[in-house]
């Protein structure tokens, strides 16, 4: 049984200001698995995840994800859900309205749901609060 890589990274090289970030990375992962990052603070983990996201250009290399090359056959990966470090809310703005934030991205989702799934975890949907005053 031939085994069909998901997401392959070859020979992936990052540049940034003369630093090398990423040095000729080579990863296969098949769908359905889970991995793991495990490195030193700086040794390119974040920008990894940011490059599988299309979040970034390469300077050398190709990212390919269920056949499709990145950058060319599609920017950003369909179906992708990341939370890379910290996550980044708006401060000024409810919790609906960033959610609706995000949902407006890939247009999947509408009011509806999002409200939901606030009452689900136990939000109240009409909360006009922002981020910020909440304690």
């Amino acid at each position: 049984m031939v085994i069909k890589m998901y997401i392959e990274i070859k020979d992936v090289t990052k540049v940034i200001d003369n630093e090398m970030v990423l040095n000729h990375i080579n990863l296969s992962m098949e769908k359905g698995k889970i991995y793991g990052l495990k490195g030193k603070n700086g040794s390119g983990k974040t920008m990894i995840m940011r490059a599988i996201c299309g979040l970034i250009r390469l300077s050398e290399g190709e990212i390919v994800i269920s056949g499709e090359l990145l950058g060319k056959n599609q920017d950003f990966p369909p179906s992708v859900g990341a939370l890379i470090e910290s996550p980044g809310f708006i401060n000024n703005y409810s919790g609906y309205q960033n959610l609706k934030v995000l949902a407006d991205i890939q247009g999947k989702i509408g009011k509806e749901r999002i409200n939901e799934v606030l009452e689900e975890v136990g939000l109240d949907f009409a909360d006009k609060k922002s981020l910020k005053n909440i304690h």
